[in-house]
């Protein structure tokens, strides 16, 4: 008797915990280190900067000295391409941007070099062609 009596209070308790694991929505997880161009744009900002200032402020700020004698700095990419430090996102509008990523210090100094410890803000731009994106003259087909 104690035997059933167990072994049903656990199917019972198996079959009750099924509904209280934790509910996957069919939508993406949030990623913290990115800000997408649907999110600027859903915030009317007028540079990448606001947009970064606005929604995630302490990238821009470095975390640490590279050297004893010198200050380290956040470093901005464009498409994989050093543009300076983040005032260079001053001159990029959003529409023009695809995801702005912040990628910490460790990653950054694996794939850049040493002098990347505060981290770096890698921006992807839209691809050529992207609706809202114009293309310079100099890179269309010709007839």
């Amino acid at each position: 008797m104690h035997t059933r009596l167990g072994w049903s209070a656990v199917l019972l308790l198996l079959a009750l915990s099924g509904g209280c694991g934790a509910r996957r929505d069919a939508t993406r997880r949030l990623d913290r280190t990115v800000i997408t161009r649907e999110q600027m744009l859903a915030g009317n900002y007028t540079t990448v900067l606001d947009a970064v200032e606005a929604l995630h402020a302490p990238w821009l700020r470095p975390r640490g000295p590279d050297s004893y004698t010198r200050q380290s700095q956040v470093w901005v990419y464009v498409d994989g391409i050093r543009a300076g430090s983040v005032d260079a996102l001053r001159e990029l509008h959003p529409r023009l941007v695809n995801t702005v990523r912040f990628i910490d210090g460790p990653t950054a100094t694996g794939r850049w070099g040493v002098d990347h410890a505060a981290g770096v803000i890698h921006v992807s731009t839209w691809s050529e062609g992207a609706p809202g994106v114009p293309v310079p003259d100099s890179t269309r087909r010709k007839p």
